[in-house]
């Protein structure tokens, strides 16, 4: 699971750099400086939390022992809360340090964050509902 998780945050990363371009190139007036530190910021995160995910919450089967699957249920929402945290963080920072193209960043880190989100769902529901 874990490197499913970490393929498709690494295609969610490059989808961002080809939209960052596609955005430099013909919208000007809404590139910021920091959109490429979100989209490391973001793939990082994914890095991390999936192998936290994999080690921390690691069962063969979570469907099969009751108290596995509660465990692994439990890991992965503390890892949506950590990640809905720090999302949280980069934003308030990005408001207090920077205060520049803020409503370009918070949207954009916000989209990143519900696409990571999606990806992690469906990696994780396929996992389950296939009971391996």
């Amino acid at each position: 699971m874990r490197v499913k998780l970490q393929a498709l945050a690494t295609v969610v990363f490059l989808i961002g750099v080809l939209l960052g371009f596609a955005c430099k190139l013909w919208f000007p007036q809404y590139w910021f400086d920091a959109y490429p530190f979100i989209l490391l910021v973001y793939w990082l995160m994914e890095m991390v939390l999936s192998f936290l995910i994999d080690r921390k919450g690691v069962v063969e089967n979570p469907v099969a022992d009751a108290m596995q699957g509660k465990h692994f249920m439990k890991v992965l929402m503390i890892s949506k809360m950590v990640k809905m945290l720090l999302t949280i963080i980069l934003i308030a920072v990005y408001i207090i340090l920077v205060k520049d193209h803020v409503v370009e960043f918070v949207i954009s880190a916000v989209a990143f964050y519900l696409l990571n989100l999606c990806v992690e769902t469906y990696v994780v529901t396929k996992r389950v509902k296939s009971g391996k």
